[in-house]
């Protein structure tokens, strides 16, 4: 007698679906649902961020530069200091910090803006610069994200997406290695109009400072020579499209009739390892 297999109906232990599809679908529905919950939960950071007290952020400073805390100015952060000072002085509405300037070596092209007042410059942004106006508008736009509460808005938005994250994946890193660079991009989103904000805020800071706006769009000019990426790419970084920045300020310019001015060299001695630098 021949053997003829049989096919098995309904069996309760084959899914009739592929088990990758299924996998897929409750990811993407979990996605779904973080991104729900983190846009709402962001909306609440940006509604409680500006509300946080001078005093409370000083405690969070405390955390979040607690390397720089009771650290002593070098010369270097003290040259970068007296350019600084004026700026400050000139927006009264700027939150009542402390705010100090503080040279990290590192080469990236960066600058950033710590709770408390703390600005960091990365040795690296240092050697692109070449004039007092230019460091000057680096600084003010630095400025600006302490006048729009944007780094507390920004650590609020990172502890609720790592909150979310780890509860939803139960601290698997499979899934969260799938789950972050979606909210991530997300988020890069925000940053970007976080920026935008801020040249717009350290443009008039520098007008208000100086009297003119020399050396307001010469780093994004640098920058966009240097990163010569397509456009679409700036979609996955927390900083806009170097071309359209320079856009908005000069459009900002002429709206406001700021004056082009002169822009004023940065002494060799700022910062002796690079001065060399600074006299190019």
């Amino acid at each position: 007698m021949k053997y003829t297999p049989q096919e098995i109906e309904n069996n309760v232990n084959v899914s009739p679906q592929s088990p990758l599809r299924t996998f897929s679908i409750a990811l993407a529905k979990i996605a779904a649902l973080l991104f729900i919950i983190y846009l709402v939960i962001g909306l609440l950071v940006d509604i409680i961020a500006p509300r946080i007290s001078i005093e409370t952020e000083k405690k969070i400073g405390a955390l979040a530069g607690a390397d720089l805390k009771g650290k002593k100015q070098t010369e270097q952060d003290l040259r970068l200091q007296a350019i600084l000072d004026p700026l400050v002085q000139g927006d009264p509405a700027l939150p009542g910090f402390n705010y100090k300037v503080y040279v990290q070596e590192n080469d990236q092209v960066n600058a950033l803006a710590l709770p408390a007042g703390n600005i960091v410059v990365f040795s690296g942004l240092l050697k692109e610069v070449r004039s007092e106006n230019e460091m000057a508008m680096i600084l003010a736009h630095e400025l600006g994200h302490f006048r729009h509460r944007d780094h507390l808005r920004g650590m609020g938005r990172q502890l609720i997406l790592l909150l979310l994250v780890t509860f939803f994946s139960g601290g698997d890193t499979t899934s969260q290695r799938v789950i972050m660079p979606s909210i991530t991009t997300m988020q890069m989103r925000f940053s970007q109009r976080q920026e935008k904000a801020a040249d717009q805020f350290g443009l008039d800071l520098l007008n208000k400072t100086y009297g003119h706006v020399a050396g307001a769009t010469d780093f994004f000019v640098k920058m966009s020579k240097k990163n010569d990426w397509p456009k679409f790419m700036y979609f996955f970084s927390t900083h806009p499209y170097p071309g359209s920045r320079i856009q908005a300020l000069t459009e900002r310019i002429q709206e406001q009739g700021y004056v082009a001015g002169k822009a004023e060299p940065l002494w060799g001695a700022l910062i002796p390892s690079y001065a060399a630098g600074f006299s190019k």
